[in-house]
């Protein structure tokens, strides 16, 4: 099975992010657009995995969630990676909480490495992606539309199957960890 790690965000916020996606697609185009239910903060994509690794996965996570407290983040604008004059990922950057996204990052390959999953090469900065361009190309200034910086709360991780299907991927959560810090 196909499989990643990422944070969840608020029902709300996906629902904003569906807005600026849409005002978006209208400037920007030859683009696959990311639903809404789709949006998330990958910490951490598996690709296909065998039912038993999966496990050994969720298991060596297990127990992080109590490490850290819920995260509180800011949306801050649009970006593309790997940059604007080569966009194949349009990204809404994030202001507030990248810190501590980035230190739950750190542990989650630690604890993973143990496993002798490799970790990431490139440095990580947590984003959303709303859409991926089917040629790469630039992201001129005249096609960003304004993010406001709204706040809201990660209050959990999940690792999620993907399913790929014709109209776009499902993801059908197999673990989630709720961030609960109780030391």
């Amino acid at each position: 099975m196909r499989v990643f790690l990422a944070l969840e965000i608020p029902k709300e916020i996906k629902e904003y992010l569906g807005v600026v996606k849409d005002q978006m697609a209208r400037r920007v185009h030859n683009v696959k657009w990311v639903s809404e239910r789709g949006q998330h903060i990958t910490l951490k994509f598996f690709g296909e995995q065998e039912e038993k690794r999966v496990r050994e996965i969720g298991d060596a996570l297990s127990g992080i969630e109590r490490l850290y407290d819920p995260v509180a983040v800011t949306l801050k604008n649009i970006e593309a990676f790997p940059d604007r004059k080569r966009a194949r990922v349009i990204v809404v950057a994030l202001e507030k909480g990248v810190d501590n996204i980035q230190m739950i990052f750190h542990d989650i390959e630690d604890r993973l490495s143990v496993l002798g999953v490799e970790k990431e090469k490139r440095s990580f900065r947590p984003h959303i992606t709303l859409g991926r361009m089917k040629i790469a190309g630039p992201l001129l200034d005249r096609d960003i539309v304004a993010v406001d910086m709204k706040g809201f709360i990660i209050r959990k991780m999940v690792l999620f199957q993907s399913i790929l299907q014709p109209a776009g991927a499902i993801y059908a959560p197999i673990r989630e960890l709720e961030f609960n810090k109780t030391i």
